[in-house]
């Protein structure tokens, strides 16, 4: 009789592990708590998206986890392994794209590879620039790119070391409405060609679920887990379908608890 391999009924070890992650500030003299007691997990090659209004300790989180903060309490585990400092194996994007203005576009993708050999760096720059679309722009400069633009040279220079976590702190929050929505699409594509894992705050509930895997919604009094999300939904994400709306629908309705929202929501 034919069944399942021992290894195949071993569940997967989560690949990033957020155990009891608390954190505060004082400020004049009194203690302000921003993160409490947060514990969440995910697998290798997911989005996860962090929501919540401004103030709720979403960046905080994310530079927890990225190494730049490493005093809270609690652990945080990547491959098993704890983060107590920045690495170059967690690459960061930012709401400003944070290019040098005097470097052309392969100069900034190129800018954070050392110690390979100058082919080798040539071949790897060329191939995150086309990743994320921007062939033939190669020898541009910042001042000569759009935002959007920008903010792909960005993420090809996140990418370029191959992190084994991209971390993205509201990304195109300084968009505009079209071109965010064409960057939100050309980031699921280049996830899931590259099969990295990426960690992405954003106040934008719509753009949390058309790009995650897992979502996690954050109260702000003090930073705590309000609503953890699986978002099973089809890829290519229709927002317009009637699952979609009702996976943005409960998200909503965690930050507007006294309004009825009508089953056909779609703002």
């Amino acid at each position: 009789m034919g069944g399942l391999s021992a290894s195949a009924l071993i569940k997967q070890e989560p690949y990033l592990v957020i155990d009891h992650v608390s954190k505060y500030f004082v400020q004049k003299k009194q203690r302000l708590n921003v993160l409490e007691n947060i514990n969440f997990s995910m697998d290798k090659g997911e989005i996860l998206c962090i929501v919540g209004a401004s103030g709720c300790g979403k960046s905080t989180l994310l530079r927890a986890i990225s190494g730049l903060d490493s005093d809270h309490g609690g652990q945080i585990l990547i491959g098993g392994k704890e983060v107590v400092a920045p690495s170059k194996s967690r690459g960061i994007v930012f709401q400003e794209h944070r290019l040098f203005p005097w470097l052309t576009v392969e100069q900034n993708v190129g800018y954070v590879l050392t110690g390979i050999p100058r082919e080798d760096k040539k071949k790897l720059v060329q191939e995150y620039i086309e990743l994320v679309g921007l062939k033939g722009f190669e020898k541009a400069y910042p001042k000569e790119l759009s935002g959007g633009m920008s903010q792909r040279a960005g993420i090809a220079r996140a990418l370029v070391n191959k992190p084994e976590v991209l971390l993205l702190d509201e990304p195109f929050g300084a968009l505009d409405a079209f071109t965010k929505i064409a960057l939100q699409k050309e980031l699921k594509r280049i996830q899931r060609k590259s099969g990295t894992t990426m960690v992405m705050v954003t106040h934008d509930i719509e753009e949390a679920v058309f790009l995650a895997d897992h979502i996690i919604v954050l109260d702000s009094k003090p930073g705590r887990i309000k609503l953890e999300v699986q978002v099973e939904l089809p890829v290519p994400r229709d927002r317009n379908s009637y699952e979609f709306l009702q996976v943005k629908k409960k998200i909503y309705e965690e930050f507007f608890e006294d309004e009825k929202i009508p089953e056909d929501f779609s703002i």
